[in-house]
């Protein structure tokens, strides 16, 4: 895959996007279009006593896998050395006012995930072409992708939070 086919790590920026129904908020192209215009995944990891959320600047490529750059020794690093399972969640930093009564979509998608530490055989281009204009150093930084298995965007209805699962195929 050439550098052409994923997202930068610089996302477009989040907008509200009210005029969204939400049905078609439940709909792949708007998902894809929701990771498309933001760059922050906030991944949710654990090693089976201790959770920890960290909020990292990914790429997404056309199957929508993300990747990011770690230190190994963050603790998400070191949780995905015990456990792949992860959860995780992409949102546009604005969303509309809920109260009691309000009935809207929410700007964002929730994730199950899968999580491990790539090798440089697993790079792909745009990873590499990456590295190399970060210049990030490899190690004690190590290149992690995101795998989600299940998609959920979330929804208030009179004022109570719930989800809507969306089939990405």
């Amino acid at each position: 895959m050439d550098s052409a086919g994923m997202d930068g790590l610089r996302g477009l920026g989040a907008y509200e996007d009210s005029s969204v129904e939400l049905s078609d908020r439940t709909s792949a192209a708007w998902v894809r279009a929701l990771i498309k215009r933001n760059h922050v995944i906030v991944l949710a990891t654990t090693d089976g006593h201790q959770p920890w959320v960290a909020p990292l600047e990914y790429m997404a490529d056309e199957h929508l896998n993300f990747f990011f750059f770690s230190s190994t020794d963050s603790l998400h690093a070191r949780h995905l050395e015990t456990t792949s399972t992860v959860a995780a969640v992409v949102f546009d930093r604005v969303q509309p006012a809920v109260t009691a009564t309000t009935t809207a979509g929410l700007n964002g998608v929730q994730m199950e995930c899968t999580a491990s530490r790539v090798s440089q055989e697993g790079y792909t281009d745009a990873v590499a072409v990456a590295i190399d204009a970060l210049d990030i150093p490899i190690p004690p930084y190590a290149v992690f992708k995101v795998v989600p298995h299940r998609f959920y965007v979330p929804a208030v209805e009179n004022g109570l939070i719930i989800r809507h699962e969306v089939d990405m195929a």
